[in-house]
């Protein structure tokens, strides 16, 4: 699989997150990781007690040995938490599967908080789908892509969240004024609407596309980048979405056309007028994005 983000050493963020962990009372902190990128490898070891999202008598226990899980940092200080942060980060490091949150909360607590986020169902929708906010791709897209009230229900015990973001830096995620526990986690799945979804999957296709391409030919990815080649798939899906393009194989072309000539390819206007005229005519795009990505 491949990931698109920059494996930077975790000093590169770990002494300012420390000071904002020091500074804050009445808080529990905790780290945030996505074990479906350990599963069928070595999981981070530590003795620190773990609490998995996925229950072993929920409805997603059979993804148990995958599951997203919330590791307490609050018996740590000083040296002790900086070494053990280190080494989290180092495991982490380069793969997009961590966090950091602080709630009134404790973690046992916070893990039957978020039950209710963890499979949304869609408005007029009786089907659920996964949320995998832990994965950092996605949580980074959710504060644009959720509308207030969902945002609000997945962050509501959550008075801070940073996130190791695809530059391999400490990101926070806005969270909007006071944070308290809503109704809303007492009864029902997170509710989105088909709009809120659409936005989720507009913003995991530039992924998906690079995954893609990683699969099929490897090494058209060789020579950028991983952070500047998700920002010239990502430039190029807009431009598919804005033009209607929506053929997988016409957007992989048109991702593999701009990380082989880059932004000036993007916006040379032989491509624009193709792909002005794409709707009616797709194989004269299909052409000119095979003869002038030269291969």
């Amino acid at each position: 699989m491949y990931f698109a983000v920059a494996s930077r050493d975790p000093k590169t963020w770990l002494d300012g997150l420390l000071p904002r962990m020091d500074s804050t009372e009445g808080l529990h902190w905790s780290a945030l990781v996505d074990g479906a990128f350990d599963h069928g490898a070595g999981p981070f070891r530590t003795a620190i007690p773990r609490h998995a999202l996925y229950g072993e008598n929920g409805t997603l226990r059979d993804l148990l040995s995958a599951s997203p899980y919330l590791l307490p940092l609050d018996g740590l200080a000083g040296e002790e938490r900086h070494a053990m942060l280190s080494a989290l980060g180092k495991h982490c490091q380069g793969r997009p599967m961590l966090s950091f949150v602080a709630s009134w909360e404790a973690p046992e607590r916070l893990v039957q908080l978020w039950q209710s986020c963890l499979q949304p169902v869609v408005e007029g929708d009786d089907s659920r789908f996964l949320l995998r906010f832990a994965d950092t791709r996605v949580l980074s897209a959710l504060p644009v892509a959720l509308g207030p009230a969902a945002w609000a229900q997945l962050t509501a015990p959550v008075a801070q969240w940073h996130l190791v973001n695809r530059d391999g830096l400490i990101e926070t995620l806005p969270l909007g004024g006071h944070r308290t526990e809503p109704e809303a986690h007492r009864s029902g799945p997170l509710k989105l609407t088909q709009d809120e979804l659409d936005r989720m999957v507009d913003a995991a296709m530039p992924d998906a596309l690079l995954d893609a391409l990683y699969r099929q030919a490897p090494g058209i990815l060789a020579a950028t980048e991983r952070v500047q080649s998700h920002r010239r798939v990502a430039q190029a899906f807009a431009l598919a979405r804005q033009h209607r393009v929506e053929a997988m194989p016409d957007m992989l072309l048109l991702a593999s056309y701009a990380l082989a000539t880059g932004e000036a390819g993007l916006q040379s206007p032989g491509l624009q007028q193709r792909l002005r005229e794409s709707h009616k005519s797709p194989e004269a795009l299909r052409e000119y994005l095979f003869a002038e990505a030269r291969w």
